[in-house]
Formats: structure tokens, C-alpha cells, sequence
């Protein structure tokens, strides 16, 4: 059974935790935050409910107690403080989930099994990249959605299937392959990638399969292909749904048969090759429009792997700053060392359309641009990570003071207006952006008086 420690002032509410929570966990009730701390030396604890205002010491100062101790129990703090500034804080403490008293008993039950679930999945996980850590060096981050795709990663290394990475541009692809490579039975052999949208469409078939000379004009030497090059190893088809229909008839051959003919030639050849593919394209939509092959997509779509954007990894983002900056910085005669927690809560907001790649590309950017500091300010980050038409930026600034329940409807609104934009107010998209069904869309839009078209909206307005 497991074992939540209740940290609060109040009788009323730790009596209230006794009976909602003792049939199914253990509970230990502490009146004040010293107290929780002495539990805490003699015993193991899943999860701690935490109120902010007590006598002794505050919640705050007992979750930077947690923080000297090395501690990482998830942490839920159960509050009658009504304040965006009180959360924030919290959060920047590393706090799960932020609960305004009096609570709902539903809610508060369904929240500490999602967040022990969480923490279940979350160690499993971590155990499975522990693992065989190496194989993964340049993946970085350690949130659940990240963890997860390593999991199945490592899973492709253990068969010769083939793999279908998917996934937004920038998020990673390219690396994930070569690590399902690197930690396979082919390691020792070699990788081959190649792009299928870097090569003109008339030089793919040539690019893939290799050449006689004299196949057509220019064709002045024999070359070999790809294909052949990697024979024995694996062969990385990066963005694959923009490969010519030609190509994918040929390529459909060697999935099936494992032997092509050369452009030109009338000599077969047999490879032994493993197969990893990577697109952000939808083939669906492909396949309706008649640019993709659906025998060759089911071909490919033996294992298949998405890889999440980094809107859907946030958690990542601090530690994906600092991998950057300890990268990038000795190359350009940087001096930065760190980012402010302004600035860092700020590229945490940001909408990131590019993903990592774009991260990166903007994390060089920023060292280039203020090396002789050593520490990134928030102003540091003007006129380069913007609040643009296209670059939705939250910050929590523009809710500091608001009462909690105030701020919460303003971010909703926020968030449901900017999902209807970019999906043209088709809800079912937007659905899929929000994470949620059409009914609580349809609630929440009637409640925050969001109306069902731009035609609707810009009158109302």
C-alpha cells in the first residue's frame, strides 16, 4: 500500500484525508511542517499533501527543506491561499499540482492516483534509459512523453523490424535513428542516411539504387547507390513521404525481396539491409492524394515510433538550455554560464513550432549575441524569443496578482482561442491540440463565451 504523509495545520482537513484517502492508502497526518519533517527521517513516503500557511514554518520553507534533503517525493500542495504569485512559486519548487481549499473530494482522489500513476510509469521508465544510458547520450530530457519513446526505442534494438519514426520536424528523428542503430545487432555495420527531400526527384532512384554508366545523359561513371552502401547495416530514409511514386515502387521490391536492379542495369543485386524511416507527413492524407504508395506505407509501418513535439515535453526545456549552452558556448567564446529564472520561465512558455532543433538553433543564437554575460536576463530575450502572431507566449506575468479562479479562466480562454485559430475553428482539431473531447469543448466554449467562428467572434467583439 502506499504511503501519503498529510501536512496541514487544521484538524478538520487532516480528518478530511482520513476518510477519503485510509481504504486506499496509507495516511499520516502531521499538524505542522516540522513535524512532516521528522516523519520523513524514519519514513518512506510516496506522496505529500501540502498546505502553505502554517504556524511553525511555511510550506514553502518545507519544500526547500525537501530540497537541501535531496528529496523528490511529488508534492501536491492543498491551499486556502487564492493567488497566481503563490502558485508560481510553488511550481517553481517543484510542485505537481496546486489545489485551492475546500477541495472537492473527487478531484482530490483522482489527482493523487494520476500523480502516483505518474510517478510509477515515470520510474520504469527511467530504470529502462538507465539501462543502456550510452545508447541514448545525445537524447536529452527525462519527461514521461520523452521516456516513453525511449522505451519503445529500446525495444527496436532488440528486433531487425522496420521502423517508422514519426513527428513534428525538428523533433528529433534523425537521432533517434541512429541511436535504435547504434544500440542494435548491426552496430558494428553501417549507418547510411539519406534525405528524400534534399535530393532533386529525377536523382532519387539513382541516389537509392546506384547507376550503370550511360543509364542517360551525364551518366558518364557507374556509381553505387545507397542501398547498396549499407548492406549488412541499417539505411535511415529521412523524410520518406517526399520520395518520387517511381522510387517507392522499386523501394517496395527490396522491403519484399530484398534485391533491386541498378538504374540502367539488368543485373540484380541482393542486399541485407535493415530499414529505419522518418516523416512529418501525414499518410493518410498522402495516400488519399495518391503521393505515397499504401502497400509500401504498410511495409514500413512495421514498428512505428512518434516522437513528441516539445510543447508536449516542457519539462524538458531546462535541461535541454543547459545541454545547449555547455555545447555551443566554448565554440562561439561565449561566457554565458546560466539563464535567469525569468528568462528560463520564459522559453518554457514558448510555443517552439521548430521544436528542438528550433531551441537550439535559438539557444546559439542568444550566446552569440550577449557573450560577455554570464547569466541570461529575461530583457536578454527580447526581439529574439517573441510573443508573435505565430509564437503564443503565456507569461505568467500578465496573471501575477489576479485571484486564482480569474487567472485560470483567462488562460483557458487563451489557450481554447489560440487552438480553435490554428485548426481554422474546426473543433475536432482543436480537440486533438487541447487534449480533450468535444463535450468539455463545447462546455468550455459556451462558458468562457467563446464563439463557434472568426465570422462570430470578430462581430462579438
Amino acid at each position: 500500500m502506499q504511503t501519503i504523509l498529510a501536512v496541514d495545520d487544521e484538524q478538520s482537513v487532516r480528518e478530511s484525508y482520513r476518510m477519503i484517502l485510509s481504504d486506499t492508502y496509507n495516511i499520516i497526518l502531521a499538524d505542522s511542517a516540522s513535524v512532516g519533517l521528522e516523519i520523513l527521517e524514519s519514513k518512506h513516503v510516496d506522496l505529500i499533501l501540502l498546505d502553505l500557511i502554517m504556524p511553525d514554518m511555511s510550506g514553502m520553507q518545507f519544500l526547500d527543506q525537501l530540497a537541501l534533503r535531496g528529496e523528490s517525493i511529488p508534492v501536491i500542495v492543498v491551499t486556502g491561499t487564492n493567488s497566481v504569485g503563490a502558485a508560481v512559486e510553488a511550481m517553481k519548487h517543484g510542485v505537481r499540482e496546486f489545489v485551492i481549499k475546500p477541495f472537492d473530494v473527487s478531484d482530490i482522489v483522482n489527482l493523487i492516483a494520476k500523480t502516483l500513476e505518474d510517478l510509477r510509469v515515470y520510474r520504469e521508465l527511467s530504470l529502462l534509459r538507465e539501462g543502456g544510458v550510452a545508447d541514448f547520450d545525445h537524447i536529452v530530457g527525462d519527461s514521461v512523453a520523452l521516456l516513453e519513446v525511449l522505451a519503445k526505442a529500446r525495444q527496436a534494438m532488440q528486433v531487425d523490424s522496420t521502423v517508422l519514426l514519426t513527428g513534428e520536424t525538428g523533433t528529433g528523428k534523425d537521432l533517434l535513428a541512429r541511436a535504435i542503430h547504434h544500440g542494435g545487432a548491426r552496430r558494428d555495420k553501417s549507418f547510411v542516411p539519406l534525405s528524400c527531400c534534399a535530393i532533386p526527384p529525377n536523382l532519387v532512384e539513382s541516389e537509392l539504387f546506384g547507376l550503370i554508366r550511360g543509364a542517360f545523359t551525364g551518366a558518364t561513371d557507374n556509381r553505387i547507390g545507397k542501398m547498396q552502401i549499407a548492406d549488412g547495416g541499417t539505411l535511415f530514409l529521412d523524410e520518406i513521404g517526399e520520395m518520387p511514386i517511381d522510387a517507392q515502387s522499386k523501394l517496395l521490391r527490396v522491403l519484399q525481396d530484398g534485391c533491386f536492379y541498378p538504374v540502367g542495369g539488368n543485373k540484380v543485386i541482393e542486399v541485407d539491409v535493415r530499414f529505419i524511416c522518418a516523416s512529418n507527413r501525414n499518410f493518410k492524407e498522402a495516400i488519399s492524394e495518391g503521393l505515397f504508395r499504401e502497400d509500401l506505407f504498410y511495409r514500413i509501418n512495421v514498428f512505428p515510433i512518434e516522437m513528441p513535439p516539445l510543447r508536449k515535453r516542457r519539462e524538458d526545456i531546462p535541461r535541454l538550455v543547459s545541454y545547449f549552452v555547455s555545447r555551443h558556448a566554448p565554440r562561439v567564446n561565449s561566457m554565458v554560464q546560466e539563464f535567469s529564472s525569468a528568462a528560463m520561465t520564459r522559453l518554457c512558455a514558448y510555443y517552439w513550432p521548430g521544436n528542438v532543433r528550433e531551441l537550439e538553433n535559438t539557444i546559439e543564437r542568444i550566446l552569440v549575441s550577449h557573450n560577455q554575460k554570464t547569466v541570461i536576463q529575461l530583457e536578454d530575450l527580447e526581439g529574439i524569443v517573441t510573443r508573435g502572431h505565430d509564437e503564443p507566449i503565456s507569461p505568467i506575468d500578465e496573471f501575477e496578482g489576479l485571484p486564482l479562479q480569474e487567472a485560470t479562466r483567462k488562460l483557458e480562454r487563451y489557450l481554447i482561442k489560440r487552438a480553435l485559430e490554428k485548426t481554422n475553428y474546426v473543433q475536432s482539431q482543436a480537440c486533438e491540440l487541447l487534449g480533450t473531447t468535444r463535450r468539455i469543448l463545447k462546455y468550455k466554449m459556451d462558458q468562457l463565451d467563446i464563439k463557434e467562428s472568426p465570422e462570430q467572434q470578430s462581430i462579438d467583439n
